[in-house]
């Protein structure tokens, strides 16, 4: 599951589909620009509830990538992030369906 969902989010980011880091993902959630929002498992406790506050207010899906963690995110999207929002339904549902298959 943890090899798709990274393989789907690097070719998110390829495509320009992706705004990294915490400030950015905020930034577009409240723009209404963020289809949906996924963080690493290894976040701080306060980036983890900003986010999901955000998210909640703004109707925005968040999910906690489970096996992923920072290291991991940045390796697969390129650049050193622990929060990235996909702006791109074509990217998003295939990240979520590859995260609730598994489950």
């Amino acid at each position: 599951m943890t090899d798709k969902v990274c393989a789907l989010l690097g070719f998110a980011s390829k495509a320009g589909a992706l705004r990294y880091g915490f400030a950015k993902a905020v930034e577009a959630v409240k723009h209404g620009r963020a289809t949906g929002v996924f963080f690493a498992e290894d976040i701080s406790a306060k980036s983890r509830k900003e986010i999901l506050f955000f998210c909640e207010k703004n109707n925005v899906q968040s999910y906690m990538l489970k096996g992923i963690d920072i290291e991991r995110l940045s390796g697969a999207v390129g650049r050193e992030c622990g929060v990235v929002a996909v702006t791109d339904d074509n990217f998003k549902t295939p990240i979520i369906n590859s995260l609730t298959s598994e489950i």
